[in-house]
């Protein structure tokens, strides 16, 4: 006789049988399966099911350039969405909507954080902006009109927004300082650049872990308000000046953040922090009232300019290039900075010029600061001992005399003692040897060598009555960091 299949009665409820485990188990997969296959295909796939567009690459982008010159830039989307649109521009015309299609796939902006999605500023669109030399002349005039800029600052601040429209392909991001003491008048010129850079965020007191969490593939610009630049942020804002320059992230992941920043800080520590390369601008008390600026006001002046910085970027992104404007004459902190302002006007090579030269009260300013610097002056005397001739070396306690003389000659009041110098000669690389008169510098080949390359370096011009005679004097310029 077949065995029967044991059926237990559970005790608690007597009417119901208990199911034989097979068969329970059975059901129990047959149920997961049957909730599995009523699931909605998940978000990430790579393939658009809409009428009209089956089977085609279906792509979440923040914004694209292509080999035949098309573009997709984010633009502000529908007031009830956490998400931007984007417009395709083709060239001649522009298309916005929810998504866009080009080269067979459907490109769609992504969903955004509702805090970050309000504080971002998107243009609404594109349309014409007349020439680079109005645009620039109209933006001006806005931190004349609104935060009475002297012309000189106002022109360097209206650079710095032209400058983030085309930041992906410039040689290295713009960033701008502005130092004052007027809390409220800092407020408010990044609420005014607010209202014209790409993309911009403003951020109070930024940490290093928040700006490494921070979606920098949206092309940001950050308008910062720090009281103090901390180390650790320091070393990070410098980084982010160049692209390329990944940082760790976590779990094994990296970031890139790559990209303009306009920062207010209440003195002028944050030029030095930053490494020099920066536009500074001293902002003095203003006695315009801050109501001025209010927010409808913020408004209509994006709704302006926006939609016409969009289109100088459209046009103008596939243009930029090295500048042919000559930057030689500028100290090697300023040259980098005024290339990269030359680059940010393609079109109108002598808009370039003029931008250039509103850096020179700056590059006057890091020159005058590098005469007073201690290493400077120490390898001015040194070559100033080599093109003599007349020494074969020189004691490190006689060369801290000559070194405290020409900085108290250039206003310094600080004195460095003879150790304090051999330090200085160890960081600059030029070797010191032990005699029995004291520590001191063999002036041989060797050493002229690096001397040279320091006052190439520093910007130290060579005295003319020597430049035909000393052999270092004429050997190309080498690149050396401070």
């Amino acid at each position: 006789m077949a065995a029967k299949t044991a059926v237990k009665i559970c005790a608690k409820c007597p009417r119901k049988a208990r199911q034989p485990s097979t068969l329970r188990t059975r059901k129990t997969a047959a149920s997961k399966q049957k909730r599995k296959s009523s699931r909605s295909p998940r978000p990430e796939t790579q393939t658009s099911s809409a009428p009209g567009i089956a089977n085609k690459n279906h792509i979440i982008s923040t914004g694209e350039t292509f080999a035949d010159g098309a573009m997709i830039e984010l633009v502000s989307g529908s007031s009830g969405l956490n998400k931007p649109a984007l417009l395709l521009w083709t060239g001649n015309q522009g298309t916005v909507g929810p998504r866009v299609e080009h080269g067979g796939c459907i490109y769609e902006a992504p969903e955004l954080p509702p805090g970050l999605c309000r504080a971002i500023r998107f243009p609404c669109g594109c349309h014409d902006y007349g020439s680079a030399q109005s645009l620039f002349a109209t933006i001006a005039a806005l931190f004349k009109h609104y935060l009475d800029f002297p012309e000189r600052e106002s022109s360097l601040l209206a650079c710095f927004p032209i400058a983030t429209w085309l930041a992906d392909r410039l040689p290295t991001a713009l960033d701008l300082i502005i130092s004052g003491l007027d809390q409220e008048l800092g407020i408010e010129v990044l609420r005014l650049l607010n209202c014209v850079c790409r993309h911009p965020l403003v951020l109070a007191e930024l940490t290093p872990g928040g700006f490494r969490s921070l979606p920098m593939e949206l092309s940001l610009t950050l308008l910062l308000h720090e009281q103090e630049l901390k180390p650790d942020m320091q070393r990070l804002l410098r980084a982010s000046r160049y692209r390329g320059l990944h940082l760790t992230g976590k779990r094994g992941s990296v970031v890139d953040l790559y990209g303009p920043k306009a920062i207010f800080c209440g003195n002028d520590a944050a030029v030095d922090a930053l490494g020099g390369g920066v536009i500074h601008i001293s902002a003095a008390p203003s006695q315009t009232q801050s109501s001025a600026l209010d927010e409808r006001v913020q408004n209509e002046v994006a709704t302006d300019f926006q939609p016409r910085l969009l289109m100088y970027r459209l046009k103008n992104l596939g243009k930029v290039q090295e500048s042919p404007v000559d930057v030689s004459t500028f100290a090697s902190a300023t040259r980098q900075l005024a290339r990269t302002l030359a680059a940010c006007f393609p079109e109108d090579s002598e808009l370039a010029r003029d931008a250039v030269q509103l850096l020179r009260p700056q590059d006057e300013e890091v020159r005058g600061q590098r005469s007073c610097n201690v290493n400077c002056a120490i390898v001015e005397i040194l070559r100033g001992i080599i093109h003599n001739g007349t020494q074969r070396e020189v004691r490190v306690d006689e060369l801290a005399k000559d070194v405290n003389a020409l900085l108290r000659s250039r206003g310094e009041t600080v004195t460095y003692s003879a150790e304090e110098i051999g330090w200085k000669l160890r960081n600059l690389n030029i070797p010191r040897h032990s005699s029995s008169a004291g520590r001191q510098v063999l002036l041989g080949r060797d050493t002229s060598q690096s001397v040279h390359r320091w006052a190439r370096a520093y910007d130290l011009p060579c005295p003319q009555r020597v430049e035909g005679c000393c052999p270092d004097c004429n050997q190309a310029e080498t690149a050396i960091s401070k």
